[in-house]
């Protein structure tokens, strides 16, 4: 298990890198023309799925790594079809963001849900982020006008969040697997 964990605990770091610097440009320009939103959002969907499906393949055979496939391949249909189709208007942008986060948080939950009946370490850090994501997805679904003002703060707060999350959990799963390699029973 420690040697698995040392594989992979790099591939949250770098997915919560991505969200965090996505965040950080959304919050520094949320007054941004919609094109940009939509291609940053596109582009980010599409490499955060990319790094989701990697993640999961290469810790096939562990509790809940079918989950972090099907969370990569709904975020690179996503992506794909806002990079495809760059004309939406904001209200289709939006609600395809909140269904993408909504699916994004369920996935997530249910995989930590399948690590934790294993009895898998740092299952907390995909249900945390799992969390954050159907939150704020059924806040841009509850509350669309209200949101739709704010949206790029709103936006890069969620990716802001989610990528710290993103970042602790790879850094708590190395940490798990230097405890494991150093324990003398395991």
């Amino acid at each position: 298990m420690a040697r698995t964990l040392n594989r992979v605990w790099w591939l949250p770091v770098l997915r919560g890198l991505l969200l965090l610097v996505l965040g950080l440009l959304l919050m520094a320009q949320p007054a941004a023309s919609v094109q940009a939103i939509v291609w940053l959002f596109g582009i980010f969907a599409v490499v955060d799925g990319v790094v989701s499906v990697a993640l999961g393949l290469v810790d096939r055979g562990a509790p809940g790594w079918t989950w972090w496939v099907v969370e990569g391949l709904a975020g690179i249909a996503v992506g794909a079809a806002v990079v495809l189709w760059p004309q939406p208007t904001v209200r289709v942008l939006f609600f395809l963001l909140a269904a993408w986060l909504l699916v994004l948080g369920v996935v997530s939950i249910l995989g930590a849900v399948a690590q934790s009946r294993s009895r898998s370490a740092g299952w907390h850090w995909p249900l945390a982020f799992g969390l954050v994501c159907t939150l704020f997805a059924l806040l841009l679904i509850a509350r669309p006008q209200t949101v739709l003002a704010v949206f790029g703060v709103l936006l890069g707060l969620f990716a802001f969040v989610g990528g710290a999350l993103n970042v602790v959990s790879g850094f708590a799963v190395r940490q798990v697997a230097r405890d494991l390699a150093s324990d003398p029973r395991a």
